[in-house]
């Protein structure tokens, strides 16, 4: 029993640390990183964590786009992306995030600017603009401490 009180003495603080560790990035910088790296490790999760609320938001309206097409344009869309027509009528954010990683290898405009160097970045209040060394720009939101990649213009 006595053993349990120093246990309990370091195990309390540690707990309480963790549950107030940030959760998302809470610069530019840092944001970015995370999205470089759910797209160097595919990560459909991680991908979707980083995605601003209107990202999520235009994603959830193109699928359900996706879901009210005909058979032909579905059956199009089906061929081109590898996926059964069945699966891209129910696909949902973090499915269409491992599609994009799928898809993306080596020709996604997002994937290509996370694997270069950040040379510049424009911040005007909750907005942030990273710049590239090859010219890329990607746009980053805050919201709440957190900053979250805004795919809206993509």
């Amino acid at each position: 029993m006595h053993l349990l009180k120093p246990a309990r003495l370091f195990l309390v603080p540690l707990l309480a640390v963790l549950s107030c560790a940030p959760r998302a990035a809470l610069t530019p910088q840092a944001a970015f990183h995370d999205l470089k790296e759910a797209f160097r490790n595919s990560d459909a999760a991680g991908l979707e964590r980083q995605l601003s609320r209107d990202s999520v938001r235009t994603i959830r309206r193109m699928t359900a786009l996706f879901s009210r097409m005909d058979e032909r344009q579905l059956d199009a869309l089906s061929e081109k992306f590898k996926v059964p027509p069945e699966r891209l009528k129910k696909l949902s954010v973090r499915d269409y995030c491992a599609l994009t990683l799928a898809l993306g290898k080596g020709s996604n405009v997002v994937g290509t600017a996370t694997s270069r160097a950040i040379v510049g970045i424009d911040r005007k209040g909750s907005r942030a603009v990273i710049r590239v060394d090859n010219g890329m720009e990607l746009p980053f939101v805050k919201e709440g401490p957190y900053w979250k990649f805004d795919m809206t213009g993509f």
